[in-house]
């Protein structure tokens, strides 16, 4: 049997109200510039980090839930507002972390950008990360 490594991290909203645990070993960080994303994050774009099957878990629940479209459901702290998670509507393990909400945020390597033809033109791409123009950035 296989042992999975362990990056366990926490990370929490702007207050500290929510909290949340995470491995982000065989994580997937990236950039999206979709105009949902520059609404909601307030920018020109919001960065993910997209945990593993089990690999995160609330320790401190957020209470407020956006519903801007049939696709997802943005959960935030209801406190301070901080965006926490972009989760899938249609499926519940496909969810989103915001990755400026860890603690440690600094390390996280952009592996991927999404909906980059949203991209403000003063926006360069991150060097080494894969572009897609409009799709979740899986092959």
């Amino acid at each position: 049997m296989v042992k999975s490594k362990v990056d366990l991290r926490q990370g929490g909203c702007l207050c500290g109200y929510v909290r949340y645990e995470i491995n982000i070993e065989g994580s997937r960080t990236g950039n999206c510039h979709c105009r949902d994303c520059q609404k909601n994050g307030g920018g020109p774009f919001m960065t993910f980090t997209n945990p593993e099957d089990g690999h995160f878990r609330w320790l401190t629940e957020p209470e407020g839930r956006a519903y801007a479209s049939d696709i997802a459901i943005r959960r935030f702290c209801i406190r301070c507002g901080t965006p926490m998670t972009w989760e899938s509507a249609a499926d519940a393990n496909d969810m989103a972390v915001s990755t400026g909400t860890l603690d440690e945020p600094a390390d996280i390597a952009i592996v991927y950008e999404i909906y980059t033809k949203s991209r403000w033109a003063d926006i360069p791409p991150v060097p080494g990360a894969r572009q897609y123009p409009a799709d979740n950035g899986t092959d």
